[in-house]
């Protein structure tokens, strides 16, 4: 009863994953060790022991670490002789955030929202990291989705077929110049630990006149969406013109005095401040005689190009299971180990 608890997810991860699969052959608990083994039968094409590693990491970290009833953490899955930091030699990490309104069922994934966000982000992203390395990644990257500030956060990880140069430098900068969707924030993107080196000028823009409520400060609500995307079209409709010019991002809406945050972007060195304020005020301009919006700008800071980030842990897992058999509930502190079995292929 005992042995049957993760076979299910086991036999479902793998058939999804390959082909050649054929099944679980052996499931071991050993009663005085936390400790679980499993054997895993396949025909050909035969699949290394990182990409057996890669297909159960990738779903249990997606699920937020459960693979049914056990409860996965750092550095406890191996297949074979191969761990986690094997793994990461062939592993690559990406975040950012798309300034889109995020849904709950993003949390999801299977959901009609998930999935075709999955594939948006697919295209636009799996290229640029191919033309990056000159390698083709795994075409089942790891994306989850998480929600800060009611935009969309997002986590990848790919991997390669063979090591590849984690250490080579300038990944995110690469990936905030050459992915073209208006809704990435150039700014936060990492990856490899690394950030996107860009110069950012940050202003507030004080709003007369105008009764906007308190729907503002949601980024969900129209009210919002609709003054941010007046903001984002005429401030960037004249620093665009500018040397190194990225991006323009309005941040949020503060209350009591009603203000924008806003941020421009530039890649490498950023223009003189004063030419940049004398850009903004004739954008402030052109917004009161089109839109009748009464702005001043307030705060004009120019940053220093971001730093990059030091590289963070390496991703990892130890394992704490937890077993329903009967009506006993046992907690286990243990670990999951692969072998491999190969069988003829059978036409």
């Amino acid at each position: 009863m005992l042995t049957s608890v993760p076979l299910p997810q086991l036999q479902l991860i793998y058939l999804e994953a390959f082909s050649s699969f054929k099944n679980v052959s052996a499931l071991l608990f050993r009663p005085d060790s936390t400790e679980v083994k499993a054997s895993l039968v396949f025909g050909q094409p035969d699949p290394s022991a990182l990409e057996i590693l890669w297909a159960l990491y990738r779903k249990v970290k997606a699920s937020r670490w459960l693979l049914g009833h056990l409860s996965l953490a750092d550095n406890s899955i191996t297949s074979d002789e191969y761990n986690i930091a094997d793994l990461t030699r062939e592993t690559i990490s990406i975040t950012f955030i798309l300034m889109r309104p995020f849904l709950p069922q993003l949390l999801l994934p299977g959901s009609q929202p998930f999935i075709l966000l999955e594939k948006q982000i697919l295209q636009l992203v799996t290229h640029e990291v191919s033309r990056f390395y000159k390698a083709n990644p795994h075409d089942q990257p790891l994306l989850l989705f998480s929600n800060v500030n009611e935009w969309v956060s997002i986590y990848m990880e790919y991997k390669f077929k063979s090591p590849i140069p984690t250490h080579l430098r300038g990944l995110a900068s690469y990936l905030a110049h050459h992915i073209t969707d208006p809704t990435l924030q150039k700014s936060s993107m990492v990856a490899n630990g690394e950030k996107a080196e860009l110069a950012l000028y940050e202003t507030q823009l004080l709003i007369l006149g105008h009764p906007f409520g308190k729907a503002l400060e949601n980024k969900t609500s129209s009210e919002s969406q609709e003054l941010r995307g007046l903001l984002t079209k005429w401030l960037t409709s004249v620093l665009k013109p500018l040397h190194n010019f990225g991006q323009v991002v309005v941040e949020e809406f503060q209350q009591e005095p009603l203000t924008a945050k806003v941020q421009a972007a530039f890649f490498g060195a950023a223009p003189a401040q004063a030419i940049i304020q004398d850009c903004m005020h004739r954008a402030l301009g052109f917004l009161q005689e089109t839109e009748g919006l009464q702005l001043e700008m307030l705060i004009p800071v120019l940053g220093m190009p971001s730093s990059r980030a030091s590289r963070g842990p390496s991703h990892g897992f130890m394992l704490n299971l937890q077993l329903t058999s009967l009506h006993v509930l046992v907690a286990l502190g243990a670990a999951l180990h692969f072998t491999k079995k190969q069988t003829p292929y059978l036409s």
